[in-house]
């Protein structure tokens, strides 16, 4: 099954402690994509009535860093991997992704 990883912080963690977590899914097999989000501030927020909220500021509270797909056999590892992310701070969230038949169930 492919989890997403997705790293929300009040400030993006070191590039260095990133890189080595990518490192490790990397040697164990189980990275599909990772990617760094910009940090520039730009953030757009639609909202499903139509709503929009530009905000260029740079980002004062928490706010998505980084993102990883992983390839985990469940939900346990897939938390497994998300409690190996070396940070001191914010949260990791752990969603399944779901495509073809799955997502319609």
């Amino acid at each position: 099954m492919r989890y997403l990883l997705l790293l929300t912080t009040d400030s993006a963690p070191p590039s260095s402690v990133l890189q080595r977590f990518t490192v490790e899914l990397i040697h164990a097999g189980v990275l599909l994509a990772g990617e760094l989000l910009a940090v520039d501030g730009l953030h757009v927020e639609l909202g499903v009535d139509g709503s929009c909220r530009v905000d260029d500021a740079p980002a004062s509270d928490s706010r998505a860093n980084a993102l990883w797909i992983v390839q985990a056999a469940d939900r346990a590892e897939a938390v497994e991997w998300a409690r190996r992310l070396p940070v001191d701070r914010g949260r990791v969230e752990v969603r399944r992704i779901v495509s073809g038949a799955a997502a319609e169930a």
